[in-house]
């Protein structure tokens, strides 16, 4: 016998079932799970939830959505009625691609470098989740989205360890903080004492704390965040009655009620405000799967994303970083949330301010900017055209048609678009710039707008050959200089443009008024030094200077006010209270003096120096000896006088350079201050003068010593926690709808983009289709509509191509036939006609579409459509939605009282009940159903006594009769196939012999037995022995089981006949 090609494709073990309908005209458990499948605006999306009862599903889903069931998408009612019955899973679908993006924000989670973008950036959203099979969050998914490197490491970027994201769609605001000392207790122990000696990680110093790896982390719900774009981010809270005594307008949210407070005072205040709603808090580590001495995971992956459904927020580390052989603790771009590198970096590149987590703020006593002016492009043409015009709405309108490599079309190819948030080109005029704000590029042919506001005209741009034009990207800005032209003789300002580091360190919060610079003068021999205080203003700036410091003819305005240059104005006054402005002779960039440092050193001339207000948190201490100095001593301790000015400074919990860092080591080491002992004398100590006390000072390691004229110093640091005054608070907006696409609107067109786009032919249609993955035995439908060819085949196909699933679906209501046009059901009096529902509309109208079921190839038996809607009362009115949830509860009911194959109509098991059903849509009569059952709509009709009662037992195989067009032996073949399969599975990579065909045999036989008894089939017959294992079959490694069954068939007509006869015919037996 030749092997069947079906077999013969087969390729991967495993058991397989073919099926063969001969029967057209021409205790195994039953499954009784329900899976439910619409939309929701809310809760996970495209995998299925476990939901036990209405109350976790009003928790993830949340309650019956009308404005949703006004578009025909009625996904929370169906749960809740179906979940009268029992648990179901639920599976709401949401169809995504590549333009749906979400906001995510790359904490830095070190000192050094000062590099974490506060703005965040955007990736596509379905990518931060795995979608292999069912949709769940997942870090490696993430951090590919955002292009993390997973196999090196590097100094110079954040290195992804610790990304955030929120997969929610409402907004909320996440602060992120070294853990406080009263959350990390029991964790202030080095690294070498927790781990042992001999296990201490690669990747970490022996002597850090453990505790310096946990982080506070704070999830707000709403939008507290800064507006990283802006200079002044939190600008928003200066007028709120209730903010604003919590936020500076530069740099957030203010931690302490006073500079002495050693905890966060004025957060907990803050959290304590009635409009301030802390969902979650979290202590949690940043070393992947760190646990704690009871074995909790403190990781902070799995406690933050252990509450992704409620909060929205998911976390991602990199963890092939954590490889051991790399250190990470105190280097740049690690983890450092001590300091332990400004050492290093200070001494090499100068970093003035740290900007990591939450922290950010100024570290340097002392910061400059030298005078500079923005220098202009200019370009000529080649052989390019050119053609300039005005366009109707206004906007000069500048078109350049050339190749790559000409220079003008080259030059305009990198112009960008100004708009109210961002920076773009800006082209020369007629003695002014004017902003470009559009920037085309189709073939060959590179299309500018320009503002023509302020008066500009074509005629202000040369279109003539060798054309010149002078521009400025907005890459090339970053002018800092005197704001004074020559007629305001009293305008002592100093500005900051858009890209200079003036204005990006007054955004980020390292200048704050109340700064101070020092001028100085030397006049007639005479030296006089001026101290000014500083406000410092964030400005749309109308000016672009070419040249500092500023002149008349090198200060050219920008033409359109809308497009001014954010920029930063500094301000200076003659007192701390800002009363009187510093004359320009004292302060500015063109004179003859120069800025001063707080070492009264000068900087270089058109240099502004500015003093910080907040100091440098590092600072040079004289020491009496060291280990060198006083044997006594070891080498992480040292002497320090009372009468020292810095005394006050070293105590526990402050840091001393342990190491400075070179070039074969490229990162500085602090050591932690652990015992501070007073009162010692020279009695204790020889090198203590007499007359005089010291403190002992014990660290945890080493202590580094420089010596400069003959004085012994150390440094000293204070940790960034207990430095940085002021928290970033960042918001992460999540996930937004868009109506135009992802919300039903009550087409057909839309619904089966939600339906096709995350069905057909995806990995979730495959997951679902996999019965080794996911166990349901019912598919229920909770949309309405379906007016068209092949209605909801999706769902059908899904059905067949699992081979153990039955499709309950809604066919559209009556309002939605009654109301298409295309094809119409009216009949001539404009009444709906369920004669042209069974013929797929009228057709003497020549429809474009023609409603109908779904085909045969498209697993019509595989499915079973319900007409018409139910009336249900709500909100106390009367509704009217889809019926499958409801008929659906009929079918487990019968798991109940009667059997898995039992038909669902008529009066013991197809009344249609649930909370609130009262009644349908509309009354079917006889000549309704005539039509209707035939067409393959199973009619739910309103019976005196009963109810709404179903009256049919179809499914929508009704083209090609066979016994597959009723439900019961749909569901009978369903049960039988698990059944057999069951038994098959015991027996895979057993030999092929004939006694093991003989016991699969006995077995199927056994099975049948008891479906044939309980009224499920008349008859069976299997067959598995030589006749269909043939040696051609036995010989490619399968073994064949043919069942052959008979389904019972249901009594769908009754026919009662009743005849007269004439007096004593009975008796007399003279009738047949």
């Amino acid at each position: 016998m030749a092997l069947d090609p079906k077999i013969a494709s087969i390729k991967a073990a495993g058991t397989y079932r073919f099926e063969f309908d001969k029967s057209q005209v021409v205790s195994i458990p039953a499954n009784q799970t329900r899976l439910i499948v619409g939309f929701s605006k809310t809760g996970p999306f495209n995998t299925p939830v476990f939901v036990p009862d209405t109350a976790f599903f009003k928790q993830v889903y949340g309650d019956i959505d009308r404005n949703l069931e006004r578009k025909d998408s009625f996904f929370h009612r169906s749960c809740l009625a179906a979940l009268e019955r029992g648990p179901i899973l639920a599976l709401n679908l949401l169809n995504l691609d590549k333009t749906d993006k979400v906001e995510y924000l790359k904490f830095g989670t070190a000192a050094t470098p000062d590099i974490q973008a506060n703005a965040g950036a955007l990736a596509e959203y379905q990518k931060m989740y795995n979608r292999d099979k069912f949709f769940y969050p997942d870090s490696d998914s993430f951090l590919d989205n955002v292009n993390a490197n997973k196999l090196d490491f590097n100094s110079a970027t954040t290195n992804d360890l610790l990304d955030f994201t929120n997969l929610g769609q409402n907004p909320v605001s996440v602060i992120v903080r070294k853990a406080s000392n009263a959350n990390s207790t029991g964790f202030n122990v080095t690294c070498e004492e927790w781990y042992g000696a001999a296990n201490v990680p690669g990747y970490l110093n022996k002597d850090s704390l453990v505790s310096d790896f946990l982080v506070d982390i704070f999830i707000i719900d709403g939008n507290f965040g800064g507006d990283f774009s802006s200079a002044t981010p939190y600008d928003r809270f200066a007028a709120d009655p209730i903010y604003q005594t919590y936020f500076d307008k530069v740099q957030g949210l203010k931690r302490r009620l006073f500079d002495s407070d050693s905890t966060d005072t004025k957060i907990n205040e803050f959290f304590n405000e009635s409009e301030v709603n802390v969902i979650a808090t979290y202590t949690a580590s940043l070393l992947p799967n760190f646990t704690d001495l009871l074995g909790n995971n403190l990781f902070v992956e799995k406690v933050v994303n252990a509450d992704t459904a409620s909060t929205g927020v998911f976390v991602a580390v990199n963890e092939d970083l954590f490889d051991g052989d790399t250190l990470l603790d105190g280097v740049a771009g690690g983890i450092d949330m001590i300091g332990h590198n400004l050492e290093y970096t200070q001494a090499t590149s100068f970093q003035e301010d740290v900007n990591f987590l939450s922290y950010s703020g100024a570290i340097v006593s002392d910061v400059s900017y030298a005078g500079t002016g923005t220098t202009p492009n200019t370009v000529s043409q080649s052989t390019e055209a050119i053609n300039v015009t005005q366009l109707t709405s206004g906007d000069i309108q500048i078109q350049v048609v050339g190749v790559a490599g000409d220079s003008l079309w080259d030059a305009f190819s990198l112009f960008t678009a100004n708009s109210a948030t961002s920076v773009g080109t800006y082209i020369l005029g007629n003695a002014e710039y004017v902003p470009v704000t559009s920037v085309q590029i189709v073939g060959n042919t590179i299309t500018l707008l320009l503002s023509s506001v302020g008066g500009v005209v074509p005629g202000d741009f040369n279109n003539v050959t060798g054309a010149t034009y002078t521009y400025i990207n907005e890459s090339d800005f970053g002018f800092v200089t005197d704001e004074k032209v020559t007629s305001d003789t009293a305008n002592s300002n100093i500005v900051g443009g858009y890209g200079s580091a003036l204005y990006s360190q007054f955004s980020n919060g390292t200048l704050t008024d109340g700064d101070e610079a020092v001028y100085e003068t030397t006049i007639a021999g005479i030296t006089t030094q001026a101290t000014s205080y500083l406000v410092f203003n964030a400005v749309d700036y109308g000016f672009i200077h070419t040249a500092s410091p500023t002149t008349a003819i090198s200060t050219i305005p920008i033409s359109d006010s809308t497009y001014y240059l954010p920029s930063v104005q500094v301000t200076p006054y003659e007192q701390d209270s800002f009363d009187s402005i510093t004359p320009h002779v004292e302060f500015t960039l063109g004179g003859s003096g120069f800025f001063l440092d707080t070492d009264a050193t000068a900087y270089a001339a058109g240099t502004l120096g500015i003093q910080t207000l907040k100091g440098a948190n590092n600072v040079s201490i004289d020491i009496i000896a060291d280990s060198v100095t006083e044997p006594a001593l070891k080498p992480n301790q040292v002497l320090i006088s009372t009468t020292n000015p810095d005394i006050a400074d070293v105590v526990v919990g402050n840091y001393l350079v342990n190491f400075e860092g070179n070039v074969n080591t490229p990162h500085s080491r602090l050591t932690r201050i652990n015992v501070v002992q007073g009162g010692l004398t020279t009695a204790q100590y020889s090198t203590i003068p007499a007359n005089s006390t010291a403190v002992l000072v014990t660290c945890q390691s080493e202590i580094s010593t420089t010596t400069a004229a003959g004085i012994v110093k150390v440094e000293l640091y204070y940790p960034i926690d207990k430095w940085i005054d002021y928290l970033n608070v960042f918001t992460l907006d999540g996930f937004k709808l868009d109506n135009t696409k992802h919300v039903p609107n009550g087409t057909n067109e839309r619904q089966n983009a939600i339906l096709n786009g995350t069905l057909n032919g995806t990995n979730l249609f495959k997951a679902l289709t996999d019965r080794d993955v996911i166990n349901f035995r019912y598919i229920v439908d909770t949309f309405g509509n379906g007016i068209e060819s092949g209605s909801k085949a999706i769902y059908t196909v899904l059905a067949s191509t699992r081979k153990n699933a039955f499709a309950i679906l809604n066919a559209p209501s009556a309002k939605d036939f009654k109301d298409n046009t295309d094809p119409s059901f009216k009949d001539l009096t404009g009444s709906l006609s369920s004669r042209f529902i069974s013929t797929g509309g009228d057709l003497a109208l020549n429809p474009t579409v023609r409603y109908s079921l779904p085909s045969q190839t498209q697993g019509a038996s595989w499915g079973a459509f319900y007409y018409p809607f139910i009336t249900v009362r709500d909100l106390g009115r009367n509704i009217n939605v889809v019926p499958a949830a409801y008929v659906s509860n009929n079918f487990i009911a019968k798991y109940e009282n009667a059997l898995p194959w039992s038909l669902v109509a008529g009066v013991r098991r197809g009344v249609v009940g649930g909370t609130g059903v009262v009644g349908l849509e509309i009354n079917l009569g006889k000549e309704d159903r005539e039509y209707l059952e035939p067409f393959g709509l199973n009619p739910i009709v309103f019976q005196s006594g009963t109810g709404p009662t179903i009256f049919a037992n179809k499914t929508a195989q009704q083209t090609t009769k066979s016994a597959l067009s009723s439900i019961n032996c749909r569901e009978v073949v369903i049960y039988i196939q698990d059944g057999i399969e069951a038994i098959l599975k015991n027996y895979l990579f057993e030999f092929n012999t004939a006694q093991t065909r003989l016991e699969i045999k006995t077995l199927a036989d056994n099975f049948l037995s008891t479906v044939q008894n309980d009224d499920g089939v008349y008859d069976y017959k299997n067959v598995m022995d030589e006749t269909n294992n043939t040696p051609e079959v036995i010989d490619q490694n399968v073994g064949i089981l043919d069942t052959y069954i008979e389904p019972v068939r249901g009594m769908e007509i009754l026919v009662q006949r009743t005849t007269i006869l004439k007096t004593g015919a009975i008796s007399a037996g003279n009738f047949q």
